[in-house]
């Protein structure tokens, strides 16, 4: 090639990075889209093989935008690519020729890089505005939930304060916090709190240990209800109640709300049906005299059925008990899929089959009992409802008639059986990768150990060539190495070659890291092992998992002291949590926090993401064998709980804070091995 071509290569390419360069400064600038959007069609044209004849705009939403209108009659060529805003078109970007000139390929990619930035840029600028318009909207909201809250609460002050029944808080110790105004007339005392009442101490109580008895009673139940006491009035005057009592949190300090219910008129009542009732025995014992002798001639004849009704019920009694011992769920249902029978409570006697055992809303899609029913014959199956493995049997019940009146039904969950076989199912595909990443890293090593050598050799080389060339270049000031000023070839090849070599080594050390993760361990916790070193190597082995949805941040401490245990064992612990940190994270790109910090006693690492979370219900249930929020993803449940098994065999603890929308925060603390 000649030098004249070369150095016209070489302009184009300048004018081209010259224009991506300003444009992108524009995209970056924190001005209106109006003005990005017309210095754009400047940067365009300067950046045309023949900008004195081209022009260019932007048509966006029904507007042009451009720096040097033309007419369309004047045009001789033009090139246009769409601006796709959230997958809909909502223009183009348009550049002329005013004469007859042909566009290039580059300056055809160009316009479509320059496209697609324009296109996120305007995509940004929208869904800014729309943020602040949100932010604004859910200002409004808070304000108006502000308000109502302030309302309830003064409905509810009122209500509490004007309740027709009694109502009081107080503390452990008796004293009376908050009472309404029917307590204090119940007991007749002021009803403006005035007076400043404790149970124990103003002895409101007529039998003083009923206290310890509520108490102890909220301890063991956390309420008591329908407990009748009798409280004393401010002239030691009995009333009779009955008393509901529950614990308070009130200001960070446990108290007891207490509702009490006047009974003296109940009370009257019962004693004026005592003696009633005593009057009507009274006349009751003067006909049963009369009636005794009649009474004993029916005797022996209800001796025969009492002896036949004792035997029935001791044969129902053994039948029924031994339906109840099964631990499988037994039903029976009649044709119209309705249970009859059942030996759960949680299933009851009544109700479809389909609802009570399954919870479902329909009949289920292969019903087992309609087999049955259009067979004639036992039949039994498997079947999987939300996440759960089910094995049922059913039995067709004939009648005199010999037609099937009902079905027996036995459902038994096999979950745990099915979650075991797949546990086997994974440790033997575990063996088999182990074995298979060894054979590879031996494979990836051989090549890779002589790009490292040849490698060194280049570098040095290099050193050795450039006061050779930079002496050439004294004489001959125009040389040019593969198409580059010779400036420039100095400046970024030595740069080139040590990234090489630094992939290289990185490649060596993953291998290193692989083969050492699918080694073979005895499970013997007796290494002294550097957190930070093994932290590092995890980081290494799962790069290429993580940085597609995170960027990883790491701040482990220098200093930190070395821990007694099983550095194959911790590796795996990390590496789970890492692919699990990546897995967590949905939004298009998040962040992972690596951190390793110590005491006098033990070392601590933290992983955290800015990922989903979790709410409390599931954050309580991860480290539970088989619990997985992943079971359609192929999840087993298994690595959380291997996890904490690992860290409570090292002596350790490990912790897990998360909140929904917020991410989560795994902290793994080990005891240090301490100096003499």
């Amino acid at each position: 090639m000649k030098e004249q071509d070369i150095e016209q290569e070489l302009d184009k390419r300048v004018r081209e990075l010259t224009c991506l360069y300003k444009v992108g400064k524009e995209i970056r600038s924190d001005c209106n889209l109006e003005p990005v959007l017309i210095n754009t069609t400047s940067h365009l044209i300067e950046a045309m093989q023949f900008p004195e004849s081209a022009s260019a705009a932007i048509h966006f939403d029904g507007q042009d935008y451009t720096v040097k209108p033309v007419s369309k009659e004047n045009v001789t060529g033009s090139f246009a690519c769409d601006l796709i805003i959230r997958r809909a078109k909502r223009g183009t970007i348009e550049v002329y020729y005013l004469e007859d000139h042909l566009f290039l390929d580059e300056e055809k990619r160009l316009i479509d890089e320059i496209g697609l930035r324009i296109s996120k840029k305007i995509e940004r600028v929208e869904l800014t505005e729309e943020l602040r318009h949100h932010a604004g909207k859910m200002e409004k909201l808070v304000e108006e939930k502000t308000r109502e809250l302030e309302k309830s609460k003064k409905r509810y002050e009122d209500l509490f304060m004007d309740a027709p029944v009694p109502l009081l808080i107080s503390r452990l110790n008796g004293d009376i916090m908050k009472a309404n105004h029917a307590f204090y007339r119940l007991l007749g005392y002021p009803e403006d709190e005035s007076v400043r009442l404790n149970f124990v101490k103003n002895n409101l109580y007529e039998n003083m240990s009923v206290r310890a008895d509520i108490y102890k009673k909220l301890m063991e139940e956390g309420c008591v209800e329908g407990l009748e006491l009798t409280l004393l009035d401010r002239n030691g005057k009995p009333i009779p109640v009955i008393g509901s009592n529950i614990f308070l949190d009130l200001d960070g300090e446990r108290c007891i709300e207490s509702v009490y219910k006047d009974i003296r008129v109940r009370k009257e009542l019962e004693r004026k049906l005592i003696e009633h009732n005593e009057n009507l025995e009274k006349n009751v014992r003067e006909r049963t005299r009369d009636l005794e002798n009649q009474t004993n001639l029916l005797i022996k004849k209800n001796q025969e059925l009492i002896s036949l009704a004792e035997k029935l019920k001791e044969s129902k009694t053994r039948i029924q008990a031994l339906f109840q011992a099964i631990t499988d769920t037994v039903t029976v249902i009649d044709p119209e899929m309705n249970i009859i029978m059942s030996n759960q409570k949680t299933v009851g006697k009544k109700g479809k089959c389909y609802k009570k055992i399954f919870g479902l809303e329909q009949r289920c899609d292969d019903c087992l009992a309609a087999r049955v029913f259009e067979e004639r014959s036992s039949v039994s199956q498997e079947k999987v409802i939300d996440d759960e493995y089910y094995l049922l049997q059913a039995y067709p019940i004939f009648d005199a008639k010999c037609d099937i009146s009902a079905i027996l039904e036995i459902s038994r969950v096999i979950t745990k059986e099915k979650n075991m076989e797949k546990q086997l199912l994974q440790a033997d595909k575990l063996a088999s990768l182990g074995q298979l990443v060894s054979g590879i890293g031996h494979e990836i090593n051989n090549p890779n150990t002589f790009i490292r050598g040849n490698l060194y050799i280049v570098q040095e080389a290099m050193k050795d060539i450039f006061p050779i060339l930079d002496e050439y270049h004294r004489k001959h000031p125009n040389l040019k190495i593969a198409r580059l000023n010779y400036e420039i070839f100095q400046k970024n090849i030595p740069i080139l070659i040590d990234d090489m070599v630094e992939g290289a080594n990185r490649i060596k050390g993953i291998v290193d890291g692989l083969k050492k993760f699918a080694k073979r361990d005895e499970g013997l916790l007796n290494e002294t092992v550097d957190i930070n070193l093994i932290t590092e190597a995890c980081l290494r082995l799962v790069d290429n998992q993580i940085r597609r949805t995170a960027d990883v941040r790491v701040n482990l401490d220098p200093n930190l002291p070395a821990v007694l245990g099983n550095s194959q064992k911790l590796q795996q612990v990390i590496v789970n949590i890492l692919i699990n940190a990546s897995q967590a994270i949905d939004k298009p790109h998040g962040a992972i926090h690596v951190f390793s910090r110590f005491d006098d006693t033990q070392v601590t690492l933290e992983i955290s993401d800015d990922g989903a979370g979790m709410d409390e219900k599931t954050t309580k249930l991860i480290f539970d064998p088989f619990f997985t929020t992943k079971r359609r993803q192929g999840g087993t449940g298994l690595g959380l709980s291997i996890v904490y098994g690992i860290i409570k065999e090292h002596g350790g603890t490990i912790t897990v804070e998360s909140k929904p929308g917020i991410g989560t925060t795994f902290s793994i603390s080990i005891p240090r091995i301490q100096e003499v």
